[in-house]
């Protein structure tokens, strides 16, 4: 049933996301758990009343966390005044967007309850509005704390907590795959590729089948989320401080 799901999703403005299955996706993921997350994403979905309530504590988080160049947070609308390509701008504007876009990314991991999970780049009016589709989701907490400890132990230099993360996860027998996917270095110049991504995506994939693991089914839910992350920061076609966003998002 979920791979009718996603064979009905080309055409749509969701078709990004048929390119995050993979053969061994299905044998990795259980079944029932990636059916009630998805079940859960469908749902939200047609709840406005939700999705208003959710859209407000983004409002908050991101007022929080994020600022513009101006210092006023971006506004979290229903409909865009109007569309702005911001691929079209220079290459500081593009760095200052992107930048945005991976604040907004890791502060609802680390403060909200629930993530919008549409970073795409036509939810965007540059820097001013983000206009989501009521596509969100509550993850569970003991994932979450895993995903926190991931990304605080790479970004913070502590392997110890970069490991217990990967242990929370179940991804310990991924450690390798998993340093490749963040890559070496500063992280002060990091260039988005959907093709890497989805290439880490596949190999994280592979290891589980290998070592007979499986995933935990929130990990379709953060698949969502990078795969709208990637979309948008590709199309930049710029180098992005990934570290020091990481850090303004989550330090305030």
């Amino acid at each position: 049933m979920i791979d009718y799901l996603f064979k009905n999703l080309k055409g749509t403005d969701w078709e990004l996301l048929t390119d995050f299955v993979s053969p061994v996706f299905f044998e990795v993921v259980p079944t029932l758990g990636m059916a009630k997350v998805f079940g859960s994403i469908l749902k939200d979905y047609s709840s406005a009343k939700e999705f208003k309530a959710v859209k407000s504590e983004a409002a908050a988080t991101v007022a929080g966390h994020v600022k513009s160049r101006d210092g006023k947070p971006i506004q979290l609308v229903d409909k865009l005044s109007e569309k702005i390509s911001i691929r079209d701008l220079g290459l500081k504007e593009r760095q200052d967007f992107g930048s945005m876009v991976l604040k907004i990314y890791f502060s609802q991991l680390f403060a909200g309850h629930k993530t919008i999970l549409d970073l795409r780049s036509s939810a965007f009016n540059g820097m001013t509005e983000w206009a989501p589709k009521p596509v969100f989701y509550g993850w569970t907490p003991e994932f979450k704390e895993g995903l926190q400890k991931l990304y605080s132990g790479f970004y913070q230099g502590d392997d110890a907590l970069f490991k217990a993360g990967l242990e929370k996860l179940n991804l310990s027998h991924a450690e390798s795959v998993i340093q490749g996917h963040f890559g070496q270095g500063s992280q002060d110049a990091v260039t988005f590729s959907l093709a890497h991504f989805k290439q880490s995506l596949h190999a994280v994939f592979v290891s589980c089948k290998n070592t007979k693991t499986r995933l935990h089914p929130d990990f379709f839910g953060l698949g969502v989320y990078l795969l709208c992350l990637y979309e948008n920061l590709e199309g930049l076609n710029c180098p992005l401080d990934v570290r020091s966003a990481f850090h303004e998002a989550v330090s305030k």
